[in-house]
């Protein structure tokens, strides 16, 4: 009889519990749009996009592709982005073209998506992993998390100094700027058109694995 008292009260503990609905805290585990105090470290991607939310081309969709799940010798295991811009015009201009990381699924609707913050944590940077080929004058651009409309933190590689060979790039970045993320990072490839001429760039291709955050 005994026996069968405790079970009962076991069950009981049990069910107070369930009535805080497991799979609501399993959808949306912090609220607020928060990001918990974990390992110190978030991923944007790695062998899948990890963000909750899509992409953008910049400025607009010509002349440019995306793969995020391409497997030409990923840097860990079965995927990675790649990323190609053909070097012709991208909305009228050939001088960048690019992609950014968005918390909404597209752009339509990230002006009216509130931001998330991720200042809890102290995030100090945006590391990944690189490699590719890029045609003589152009440029990788690394940003950082930014709100959407201030300047966010940047770095640029140069052409010359990227290769098939992966290498990690580490961009610092303030603070402040995890605390109002619309747009997790952007990446573009930036041409230095020659002084007088209307030449055209040839592009180049960009892979990108092993996205995250770090404090």
């Amino acid at each position: 009889m005994k026996q069968n008292i405790f079970v009962l009260m076991a069950l009981a503990v049990l069910a107070s519990g369930c009535r805080t609905n497991p799979v609501e805290r399993l959808s949306d585990p912090v609220a607020d749009g928060a990001v918990p105090k974990t390992s110190g470290v978030f991923t944007l991607y790695d062998d899948e996009l990890k963000t909750g939310g899509g992409l953008a081309f910049i400025p607009l969709a010509d002349n440019q592709s995306i793969d995020l799940q391409n497997h030409d010798a990923p840097r860990f295991s079965h995927a990675q982005i790649q990323y190609v811009w053909n070097g012709q015009p991208v909305n009228g201009q050939q001088l960048f073209a690019g992609f950014s990381l968005l918390i909404t699924p597209d752009s339509s609707t990230l002006s009216a998506t509130p931001a998330r913050h991720f200042s809890t944590p102290g995030y100090v940077s945006l590391k990944l992993k690189v490699r590719g080929s890029l045609s003589a004058g152009n440029s990788f651009r690394i940003e950082g998390p930014s709100d959407g409309v201030s300047t966010a933190a940047r770095t640029e590689i140069l052409g010359s100094s990227i290769s098939n060979t992966w290498q990690e790039v580490t961009l610092l970045v303030p603070s402040g700027d995890f605390a109002t993320v619309k747009v997790f990072a952007t990446f573009s490839i930036q041409y230095a058109q020659p002084p007088r001429t209307t030449a055209a760039g040839n592009g180049g291709t960009i892979f990108i694995d092993d996205v995250r955050y770090e404090n």
